[in-house]
Parts: structure tokens; sequence; C-alpha cells
């Protein structure tokens, strides 16, 4: 099997597995924020075979595909004859068994936003499209510069919501650290939880309640009615954020996948945390 020489990436961010360089790799992406990453830096051309939750862009659904994000199947793996697999760092337990298999992995950390673009970078060095890669990076980069201008000063605080039941019963919240919470720091918020002790937390309303936040944004990766979800917080109109009206509500899957997309969003909540919408 042909193998690819990652050069230029001897980072702690990547496995180090060297062979015999090749023009053009034949990529497995594990994870749905790689495959984007990959596509949007220009090298989609060279991914083989993607994972079952690989639903963006349109072009990985008819990829091949090796199985879940934590439990891949080496056998539809090794069929594809890959010379790069490219994973996250939460998918570090994979990372011996296609070490034994002699497979050379490229680890992608988008863990926050910086992270998630100079992958952007990693990916056009390692195959071969460091032009169209830097352009990308370089816009998302605008992005997050765009981002900071509109932002709100003094920042307020700010509840990041994460999934939660229609009684709000149950709430999951993004704690300090996650890459949501990057986002809305980015966006010229503070968050209103301290403790980065648990990533997402699981909070009730009376919770909420106790924070009082100024803002609240939720993200619910589900495609819905943003408009319906806002007004149920209508049930909580004693918390500052319901009654001054600064719940704001996004939707779509990528809300889950911190890649490009993620990114892209940052201006946009910018200004909803300013009140600009």
């Amino acid at each position: 099997m042909k193998r690819v020489l990652l050069l230029a990436l001897t980072s702690a961010a990547m496995a180090t597995t060297t062979a015999a360089p090749t023009a053009r790799p034949r990529i497995v992406s594990l994870a749905p924020s790689a495959t984007e990453v990959l596509f949007e830096a220009g090298a989609g051309a060279l991914v083989v075979g993607v994972t079952n939750h690989c639903r963006f862009p349109r072009e990985a659904l008819s990829l091949p595909k090796v199985g879940a994000y934590l439990t891949p199947s080496y056998e539809a793996l090794l069929a594809l004859k890959p010379d790069l697999v490219v994973t996250v760092p939460e998918q570090s337990d994979l990372e011996p068994k296609l070490t034994a298999l002699k497979i050379p992995i490229l680890r992608l950390d988008h863990r926050s936003l910086d992270g998630i673009i100079r992958s952007l970078e990693q990916v056009g060095r390692c195959c071969g499209a460091e032009a169209s890669a830097m352009r990308a990076a370089e816009a998302l980069r605008r992005t997050l510069a765009e981002a900071r201008r509109i932002a709100s000063d003094p920042p307020p605080r700010t509840l990041i919501c994460f999934g939660r039941a229609e009684d709000f019963r149950r709430l999951y919240a993004a704690a300090p650290g996650t890459v949501h919470d990057d986002l809305i720091t980015h966006a010229g918020g503070v968050n209103v939880l301290t403790s980065p002790a648990v990533a997402y937390p699981t909070m009730s309303a009376e919770g909420v309640m106790r924070l009082d936040p100024d803002v609240i944004i939720e993200f619910s990766s589900r495609d819905g009615d943003a408009e319906t979800l806002r007004r149920q917080w209508q049930r909580l109109d004693s918390v500052r954020a319901v009654r001054n009206g600064r719940v704001h509500v996004f939707t779509g899957e990528f809300l889950s996948v911190p890649g490009p997309r993620f990114v892209r969003l940052a201006a946009r909540i910018a200004r909803a945390i300013r009140g600009d919408e």
C-alpha cells in the first residue's frame, strides 16, 4: 500500500507514521468536521472514504462509508487502501490500531476556532493544496476579525444552551473551554458559567434563574423553527435575558460539527449579542 510522507507536520497535533511520498494521497476521514475541512481546503477530490456521520458537503454523501465515528470498521477502511487517515483528538483511542495497521494519521484539533482555521493550513500542506487552503483560512480569519469589530463592550454574561427539554427540566450548557464557549468569546460575550470541570453540564430551570444571564444563545443541531424554540423561553420570564428579549436561537446540524461553517457564524452571533438581531 502506498504511504504518504507527512511533511512539516511534526507537531503534537499529529501522529507520525512516515513512508514514501505520493502525489495524490488517498484519504479517509473519520470525523464530520475533518471531512468538512478537507473539502474546504481544496482536498476533497482526494477523499475516498468517510464515516456514516459525514453529511457535508453533499459530495461526501456518495463516498464509501467506513462505519461510525468512534467504532469504524477497520476492514472497510483497509479495503479503501488509504495513504492517510484524518482524525480529531476525541478519537485518540483509535490511533493505536491505525498505527498498528501502518496507516499514517493526521490529527486535526477542532476544539477552538483558531484550531479549526489552523487545520485548513495543515491539510493544505499535507495534501498539496496550500494555495486554496490558505485562502480559506484567511477568509475565516477575516470573519473572526469582523466579529471582534462588532462585539459588545463590556461583554454581557451569556448562557450557551446546547440542547434542552421543552419544559426546561433538563438543559445542557456549554462551559468554558468548549468550542461553543470559544465562539461566544470571539463574538463578544462572556460565559455565565465559570467552571470548566464539565464541558457540557446539565442544568435545571432553577439553575438558569439563579445565574440570571444577560443574554441566552441557544444552539439546536436539529433543523427546526427557531422562533418556536425562542418563545418557549417565556416559561422562564423571570430571567433577565428572557425579560429583555435577549434570547437568540440558532438551528442547523452544523452546530454540532466544529468546522468552517461553525466559524462563519461568529459575526452573526456577535450581532445577536450586541442586540442587532
